[in-house]
C-alpha cells in the first residue's frame, strides 16, 4: 500500500510543475472548452460520499473486536495484536479523499455569501471526519493538515486533542448561528437531507453534544456547559435528523466488498449473542443468521432461528460460532450508511440527565433511543421490521432502573447494541468515556487489555518524524498498545 503523504507529495509536485509554466504558455494553450473552477458543492458530496464507501477493515478488524461483536480469522484485533496495515487504513482513508476535499472547499466557500450553508455543512462535517481521527489516535495533524499546497507544509505538526477538541467546539458554534442565519439557503452537494440547511443545523448540535459527552471524565462542567449548549440549540429528534448515505452499485457501501472477502464474512462473538438472547432482543434475527458457507463462496442463509445462534467465543471448550452478520441487510452493495444515528442522541441525554448536566426524563430518552434504533432498521435492505409490540415488549422487560450508575450502565450497553456494524467506531469511543458495556478481555490476548488507542502509522516515522515522536512521548513514549497509550479525554 503506498502511503498518504507520498501520494499527496506527488499531486503537489505535479501541481507544482503544471503552475511554474510560462505566462504566455498558459495563454497560448488555454482551452476554451476546459473546466477553470471545481463546483464546491461537487467537492462537499464527495466527501461525504468518501466517508462511507471506504475500506472498512480498520473498524471490523479493531473496533468490532475490541467491542465483541464479530470474529474472523483473519483480524489481528481479537488478540489485540498490533498491525501497521490494518490500523493505518482508518488515517489514510479520512485524511486523503475526504480532507484533502474539504481542507480545500472550505476557504473556497468562506467569502461566498451566497454559499454560506454549504460552507457551515463543509465545517461541520470536517469536525465529524476529524473527530473520527483524533479519537482514534489522539494527538493527531489537525491545524497544519491539507495546507501543503497553499502554505508549503509538508510535514505538520501535530495537534494536542484538547487544542482540537476546543477548536471543534468553536467550528460547530459558528456553523450552527451561521445555519441559523441562512436557514432557508440550500446546501450544495448535500447527500443528507436534500440541501435543508435546518437539517444540518441539527447535525451540528447533536454533534456538540457528543462532543460536551466525551469529556465528562476530563472537564465535567465543559461537558455540562456544552450538553445545555447543545439541546438548546436543537439537536436530531427523530430518525429523518439523522445523516444517512444512500449507496449504489456505482458507489457500494464500504462493508460491501469487506463482507465478500472470503473469512471476511465474519462470526458475531458470544458477548453480543448472549446479551441479545438473555433480553429478548428482537434484533438479534436481522443482526446475524446461519450460513452454510461464507457468502463470497456462495453461502446463503439456513436459518434465522436464534434458538441455534452459537456467538464466537474466547473459551476453546464452547461450541462453535455458528451465527454470521446478515449479508443481505448490512453487506449488499446499496446498504445505506447510518453516519450519526439519532438513537445516539437520546441515550446521550438520557446519560446526560443521570448525571445531572440537564433536567428531563432519563427514562423517556431511553425509551426514544431504543424505539428509535429498532425502528430505522427498516431502512436497510430487505426492509426488517420490528413492531411497536415488540418494541413495547422490549422496553418492558428492560425498563430503566436501578441506581444511577446502574442506569448509566444500562443506557450505554443499549448503545453498543444499537451500534453495530456502522457505529463501531463511536462505540470503542463511548466505552472508553463511559466503561460499558462491561466487556471481559480476550484471555488468550497478547496484552489481556482492550486498547484504548490506535498507533500511529509507520509512514509517519518516515515522512514526519519530528512530529510523530514528538506525539508518541504523550502515549508512553512508545507506538503500540501499551497502558500508558489514552487519548486526552480518556485520562
Amino acid at each position: 500500500m503506498k502511503n498518504l503523504t507520498y501520494k499527496i507529495l506527488s499531486f503537489l509536485f505535479i501541481a507544482a510543475v503544471l503552475t511554474s509554466c510560462t505566462k504566455d504558455f498558459a495563454k497560448n494553450n488555454l482551452n476554451p472548452d476546459a473546466v477553470t473552477a471545481v463546483d464546491p458543492g461537487a467537492l462537499l458530496s464527495d466527501a461525504l460520499v468518501k466517508t462511507t464507501d471506504q475500506d472498512m477493515q480498520g473498524r471490523t478488524n479493531y473496533c468490532h473486536s475490541f467491542m465483541q461483536y464479530g470474529y474472523s480469522s483473519f483480524w489481528s484485533g481479537t488478540t489485540y495484536v498490533q498491525s501497521d496495515d490494518i490500523g493505518s487504513r482508518y488515517w489514510n482513508n479520512f485524511y486523503r479523499p475526504v480532507l484533502n476535499n474539504l481542507e480545500y472547499v472550505i476557504p473556497v466557500l468562506k467569502p461566498q455569501a451566497n454559499l454560506a450553508s454549504t460552507y457551515a455543512a463543509a465545517r461541520i462535517w470536517r469536525v465529524y471526519v476529524y473527530q473520527k481521527l483524533t479519537d482514534f489516535y489522539g494527538d493527531i495533524p489537525y491545524s497544519e493538515a491539507g495546507k501543503a499546497l497553499t502554505q508549503s507544509i509538508f510535514t505538520p505538526k501535530y495537534d494536542s486533542q484538547q487544542t482540537i477538541y476546543a477548536d471543534f467546539v468553536t467550528e460547530l458554534r459558528a456553523s450552527i448561528t451561521l445555519l441559523g442565519s441562512n436557514s432557508t439557503q440550500a446546501v450544495r452537494g448535500d447527500q443528507f437531507y436534500g440541501g435543508d440547511a435546518t437539517k444540518w443545523k441539527k447535525l451540528a448540535a447533536s454533534m456538540l453534544l457528543r462532543v460536551g459527552m466525551r469529556m465528562i471524565k476530563i472537564d465535567p462542567t465543559q461537558a455540562a456547559t456544552l450538553v445545555k449548549e447543545a439541546i438548546a440549540d436543537g439537536v436530531m429528534t427523530s430518525n429523518d435528523d439523522m445523516p444517512v448515505l444512500k449507496h449504489s452499485v456505482a458507489l457500494p457501501n464500504g462493508f460491501n466488498f469487506l463482507l465478500n472477502d472470503g473469512v471476511e464474512h465474519f462470526f458475531l462473538v458470544k458477548t453480543l449473542v448472549d446479551h441479545m438472547k438473555d433480553s429478548s432482543d428482537p434484533r438479534l434475527k436481522y443482526y446475524g443468521a446461519i450460513y452454510d458457507k461464507q457468502v463470497s463462496g456462495g453461502g446463503v442463509i439456513t436459518s434465522d432461528n436464534i434458538n441455534d445462534f452459537a456467538g464466537y467465543s474466547f473459551n476453546a471448550s464452547d461450541p462453535a460460532a455458528t451465527v454470521r452478520i446478515r449479508y443481505d441487510i448490512f453487506g449488499t452493495e446499496a446498504t445505506p450508511f447510518f453516519d450519526f444515528p439519532y438513537a445516539e442522541v437520546e441515550f446521550l441525554q438520557a446519560e446526560a440527565i443521570l448525571r445531572g448536566y440537564t433536567s428531563g426524563d432519563a427514562a423517556a430518552h431511553y425509551a426514544a433511543g431504543v424505539t428509535a434504533h429498532m425502528q430505522s432498521l427498516s431502512l436497510l435492505p430487505t426492509s426488517p421490521t420490528i413492531t411497536t409490540d415488540q418494541i413495547t415488549g422490549y422496553l418492558a422487560q428492560n425498563p430503566l432502573t436501578g441506581t444511577a450508575e446502574q442506569q448509566i450502565e444500562q443506557v450505554n450497553t443499549e448503545f453498543w447494541v444499537s451500534g453495530f456494524v456502522f457505529d463501531a467506531d463511536e462505540v470503542w469511543a463511548n466505552w472508553r468515556r463511559t466503561g460499558y458495556p462491561a466487556l471481559v478481555p480476550n484471555p488468550a490476548s497478547v496484552s489481556q487489555t482492550i486498547p484504548r488507542k490506535m498507533p500511529y502509522p509507520q509512514s509517519e516515522f518516515s515522512l514526519n518524524g519530528a512530529n510523530v515522536n514528538a506525539a508518541i512521548a504523550n502515549y508512553g513514549g512508545s507506538n503500540t498498545f501499551n497502558p500508558k497509550a489514552r487519548v486526552w479525554w480518556d485520562k
